[in-house]
């Protein structure tokens, strides 16, 4: 058997074994050395179907097929092609390749070898699956439980959206924590966990990858169709060689993280962002509600969350363009999916005296830009959130998706504005402040949401569902507002 005589295997075996899994609980693919298969929501600018199956094979073992039917009776099977890995990676990526193809249009069944991958979207949408901030924390300053699926439910909640059998699955980013060595005070904790790479200026390897995302994901993978969005932990000096490799929709992106040879050091990118792109589905649970919804995604990696700076206008583009897209296609609804949230708030715990506020950068590269959107989803801050500032669209934060909660207290609603000190005044020359809330609502517990069209056209339910799948609050969203409340 491939698990016994494979040292790839070996590590892998140690892997789920940290994760209280089973080898049949996360199957390894023996007949084509498959440690993981996927599919992605992708552009169809590159895909013309949207879907991108993705494969995460030993290294040297050779891409497999994809196979299937189309809903003419027509089958097919396509190679793969390797999606090319940064040659200054080295040992940090030798152990694994990755490999990809396009879904073609029309599939109703797919496999990569002989493992099924969900292969298509269904003519109308009526659940969505939404997660974010997910990995094992292990930095200078908190080691997380990684063994134990109670303290690191990353395993739990990716079960238990996979038993809300959802249409689709948007994760929102932030997927790598692993950026530390084990301590040797917390074996206990973390010990089976990948160390950093020795050799490059990052945090991230494919070993860290497989044992924070591609092992505790796969039921979700199993599941749907699944939006991957970069988060701040996939900048190139952190996860980003990681995150173009294994999860990055578009298939020209595998090196934008790529080292290179600077002054005799090796160095990554900085800044580097991703065009935005969108994905638009129909949705609707009645022909009555059936409608086009729009969903621009932007890469804010960058940009940092204390101040308004020069970043904001290299920022600026990726918002110019989503909004242009909306003006240019009218869709129905749009949402916006950012990382960093554009209207999202902190506890008081953390900032003390300063402003709640985070991410000032996006949300002045955002200003004026957002008139054509309905609702923004974000993660980055690990509590589930809703915002809701007068004239914009309501800001939904989904970071509880497995990595250490915030604090559980300091969220109540501010009396001035994003953009504002705590005293009303601006907080940059750069941006104008936004008017205070009219409400907010935060609760710190881990969790994920499904949400399903509302009774009306551009209405939703959102039900927010703890480790366990058991539901905790609701939040409905209309009219470009979010209403909240816990239910348990």
């Amino acid at each position: 058997m491939f698990w016994r005589r494979s040292a790839i295997g070996c590590i892998f075996l140690g892997l789920i074994a940290s994760l209280g899994g089973t080898p049949t609980a996360y199957s390894f693919d023996s007949a084509t050395s498959s440690v993981a298969s996927y599919t992605l929501i992708a552009p169809t600018s590159e895909v013309p179907s949207g879907l991108l199956a993705r494969a995460v094979i030993a290294a040297g073992a050779g891409c497999p097929a994809l196979s299937g039917s189309t809903s003419s009776g027509r089958t097919f099977n396509l190679p793969m092609r390797l999606r090319p890995k940064p040659a200054l990676a080295g040992a940090a990526y030798s152990a694994v390749d990755v490999c990809d193809g396009a879904i073609p249009i029309g599939t109703e069944s797919a496999m990569v070898g002989s493992r099924v991958i969900p292969a298509s979207l269904p003519s109308r949408i009526e659940r969505i699956a939404l997660t974010g901030d997910s990995g094992c924390r292990i930095n200078e300053w908190e080691v997380q439980n990684c063994a134990n699926t109670s303290a690191w439910p990353l395993a739990r909640i990716s079960r238990n959206i996979a038993k809300d059998n959802p249409d689709v699955i948007i994760n929102l980013g932030d997927y790598l924590y692993r950026e530390l060595e084990c301590p040797v005070t917390d074996q206990s904790l973390c010990a089976s966990s990948p160390p950093p790479p020795g050799n490059l200026p990052v945090t991230g390897s494919a070993m860290s990858w497989i044992a924070d995302a591609i092992i505790p994901m796969q039921p979700m993978f199993d599941a749907a169709p699944i939006l991957m969005v970069r988060g701040n932990h996939e900048s190139c000096s952190r996860g980003g060689i990681g995150f173009f490799l294994f999860f990055s929709p578009q298939r020209s992106t595998a090196l934008q993280c790529a080292p290179s040879i600077i002054d005799g050091n090796v160095v990554v990118p900085s800044n580097d962002i991703s065009p935005t792109w969108n994905a638009t589905w129909q949705v609707g649970d009645t022909d009555a509600t059936a409608h086009t919804l729009d969903l621009e995604v932007i890469d804010s990696a960058y940009g940092g969350d204390l101040g308004v700076d020069s970043y904001a206008a290299i920022q600026r583009p990726s918002y110019v363009a989503a909004a242009r897209q909306v003006a240019t296609t009218q869709p129905d609804e749009a949402w916006l999916l950012t990382h960093r949230p554009i209207f999202g708030m902190t506890s008081s715990q953390i900032t003390g005296s300063g402003p709640v506020w985070v991410s000032p950068n996006q949300t002045a590269a955002s200003q004026g830009l957002l008139g054509g959107f309905d609702l923004l989803l974000s993660s980055h801050i690990h509590v589930a959130q809703a915002v809701n500032i007068p004239g914009q669209p309501a800001q939904l934060v989904v970071g509880n998706g497995g990595t250490d909660l915030d604090p559980a207290t300091g969220y109540d609603t501010p009396i001035y504005g994003p953009l504002s000190n705590v005293d009303g005044s601006p907080l940059s020359p750069l941006a104008t402040p936004y008017p205070a809330p009219t409400n907010t609502w935060t609760d710190v517990r881990f969790g994920y949401i499904i949400a399903t069209p509302g009774a009306r056209t551009k209405s939703w339910l959102l039900e927010h569902r703890d480790e366990r799948g058991k539901p905790f609050a609701t939040c409905s969203v209309a009219n470009r507002l979010a209403k909240c409340r816990v239910t348990n």
